[in-house]
């Protein structure tokens, strides 16, 4: 679509992530074949209007381009595949957002055209959403939309994610991803989170600001803010920490993944699994007042500017049904409260089962039990 310098286009097609692919890789091949094209895992999102027949019947390049990028996959992002298999086990279409992000390097040497195709084919119209910003004209990029056929005709139906279930990698696949050779491993932890209409999505965010970040490269030590980073920092548990919270249109995962040296998970877990624990017991009101500082300044980073602004708008025109303000957000965090957080984290983390993920070297890692007893306080 042709633009004025100051006008944007974002483009979001669901439907086309990998809970819905049927081979594996579809979707991150249909974001490959538009230039910047981003794949999710319910979506693949475009800075452009592109026509969504883009797929041509020689797809090698597109194909060598992604097996490369499996090939060199980071170890947390291949925990983090390995997390929503092991959390998300059963669907009614067969495959879910258990499958990987981006295919397998099986899976997407079998890719046709054809198969890409197929994906398409079953989008709905409400399918997509082509949200413009800047200073375009709305009757033009409802014509554009409309012309370029971005709108979908396809009759597909929404497939429903599987519920987090109990599930322990590391025991679930073996020495497929033990390696004792390694000085590290790199270790995802989550419960079950909310969707994004859910009411508890936002108290998680602000749960997931007080847990915060850490990382050696960071240079803070244990001068950083959040307390479970500064009990990691301080006894030197883990190279690198983060909580995460991961919000679909049905389900959610919240958590903790973190890098450590093999002989410091035992330690790493004693000091995390208290810090998660402790938010459905009650924080003090300095860190509530911090994470809610550190949330706004998020949510204000994704209204800044009209790329950010496109991609946030059309996220939630296709998740909530409707643009939220930044104001209405900004007001939201303001009326969260301390009972809220326990009231969440109680419902979420309290005495609740998890999903574990971990590549490296994992002999000293505590087992699903370990973990599942200390996702409570024993009090006498």
């Amino acid at each position: 679509m042709p633009t004025t310098p100051s006008s944007y286009v974002t483009t979001r097609v669901s439907g086309t992530g990998s809970r819905y692919d049927r081979v594996g890789g579809e979707s991150a091949i249909l974001a490959r074949a538009v230039d910047g094209g981003r794949v999710g895992r319910e979506c693949v999102t475009f800075p452009s209007m592109p026509s969504l027949d883009v797929v041509s019947d020689d797809i090698y390049a597109s194909k060598s381009g992604l097996i490369s990028e499996i090939g060199g996959m980071s170890h947390r992002a291949m925990v983090m595949d390995r997390l929503h298999e092991t959390a998300y086990q059963t669907s009614s279409i067969g495959n879910s957002l258990g499958s990987p992000l981006s295919g397998t390097s099986e899976t997407v040497s079998s890719l046709t055209a054809g198969d890409v195709r197929g994906l398409l084919t079953n989008l709905r119209g409400d399918d997509v959403v082509v949200v413009g910003t800047g200073s375009g004209e709305h009757d033009r990029l409802v014509d554009d939309a409309q012309g370029d056929g971005t709108a979908a005709s396809g009759g597909g139906e929404a497939g429903q994610a599987g519920d987090v279930t109990r599930g322990d990698i590391r025991e679930r696949v073996g020495d497929l991803i033990r390696y004792d050779s390694h000085g590290t491993a790199t270790v995802a932890l989550a419960f079950a989170g909310a969707s994004h209409a859910d009411p508890k999505a936002m108290p998680l965010a602000l749960m997931r600001a007080v847990l915060g970040s850490y990382a050696t490269s960071d240079g803070l030590g244990k001068n950083i803010a959040s307390s479970m980073c500064q009990e990691v920092a301080d006894h030197g548990l883990a190279s690198s920490i983060s909580a995460f919270n991961l919000s679909y249109s049905d389900a959610g995962l919240f958590g903790v993944v973190m890098t450590a040296p093999d002989n410091k998970l035992d330690d790493l877990l004693w000091y995390v699994m208290p810090n998660l624990v402790r938010l459905a017991h009650g924080i003090s009101d300095e860190e509530l007042a911090r994470a809610k500082l550190a949330l706004k300044a998020s949510i204000c980073s994704a209204y800044d500017g009209d790329i950010v602004s496109g991609e946030t708008m059309a996220t939630q025109i296709q998740t909530i049904g409707r643009v939220m303000s930044l104001a209405e957000a900004l007001v939201r965090v303001d009326a969260l409260t301390m009972a809220d957080i326990k009231a969440t984290a109680g419902e979420v983390i309290n005495d609740q089962d998890h999903a574990l993920a971990a590549i490296g070297g994992i002999h000293e890692l505590p087992d699903y039990n370990w973990i599942r007893r200390h996702s409570y306080m024993l009090r006498y």
